[in-house]
């Protein structure tokens, strides 16, 4: 009897202690796993709290066709974002000392429509490209009016718009005048949208993304004649002797832009 009551003693004994340790595991793995979510958390917020969150909310795309609002007139341009356009300029800049490529920036030409400021002119192997860098924000879309473009932006009662000049318009004025100092027609109109633009897919046809632009440059157009290295030699010393002669004109231009709009 004395034996059986020991086995028995030591039976339930047993029973306790792997009841315990199975309690113990089960918070122990409770605590593992705790500690991974709250590590993984911390990870997470050391993470996107230092990466560029993109827009949460992007207008519905409207298409070239949209109606602008009644109340919205063709605005002034905005020379207050200045530095910010510079700084899409640099970016572009950039891609073109990478490129290795000649190159001249912030251009004013003089033709017989006047004084015109081009952001970058580069001398290709088969030509010379003109381009312009916007750096813009929000979405961009066509509008109603031929010549002018939509900038929309969300805010607390819907979304608000500013209507700008289509720069691939405003674009075709620098080709003009790089095609009037040189006779060449073998030059290439290139817009880089530099910033974080959503576009409309008639937008986006027209425009070239900034990681695109190399790719782009280094794609000959199609319908561009092969020309003699010493004519586009030329062209390129005529453009180098404008740039030089109207340096220091840009305030000139920006107040003749600034009458012209006011």
């Amino acid at each position: 009897m004395n034996k059986l009551s020991a086995i028995i003693a030591v039976a339930v004994c047993v029973l306790v202690l792997l009841n315990i340790s199975t309690v113990f595991a089960f918070l122990f793995l409770l605590v593992k796993i705790a500690l991974v979510v709250g590590l993984l958390a911390l990870a997470g917020a050391l993470i996107f709290g230092f990466v560029e969150k993109p827009e949460k909310y992007v207008p519905p795309p409207p298409t070239h066709q949209d109606k602008a609002p009644t109340e919205a007139g063709f605005e002034k341009p905005d020379f207050d974002a200045y530095e910010k356009g510079r700084q899409g300029e640099e970016k572009v800049s950039a891609i073109l000392r990478h490129m290795g490529w000649p190159a001249l920036h912030n251009v004013i030409l003089e033709d017989d429509r006047g004084l015109t400021e081009i952001d970058h002119l580069v001398k290709a192997p088969w030509g010379i490209v003109v381009i312009e860098t916007k750096n813009y924000d929000g979405f961009i879309s066509g509008s109603s009016t031929p010549g002018v473009w939509k900038q929309s932006f969300p805010n607390s009662s819907g979304v608000s718009y500013r209507l700008f000049m289509d720069p691939v318009h405003q674009n075709y004025r620098h080709v003009c005048a790089v095609k009037y100092l040189t006779g060449m027609e073998n030059v290439q109109s290139v817009v880089v949208f530099a910033g974080r633009a959503y576009a409309s897919p008639f937008v986006h046809q027209q425009v070239v993304r900034l990681k695109n632009l190399e790719r782009v440059l280094r794609t000959r157009p199609e319908g561009f004649a092969y020309i003699d290295d010493r004519e586009l030699e030329k062209a390129w010393h005529v453009l180098q002797q404008a740039y030089i002669a109207n340096t220091g004109r840009a305030r000139e231009h920006r107040d003749k832009l600034r009458q012209r709009f006011s």
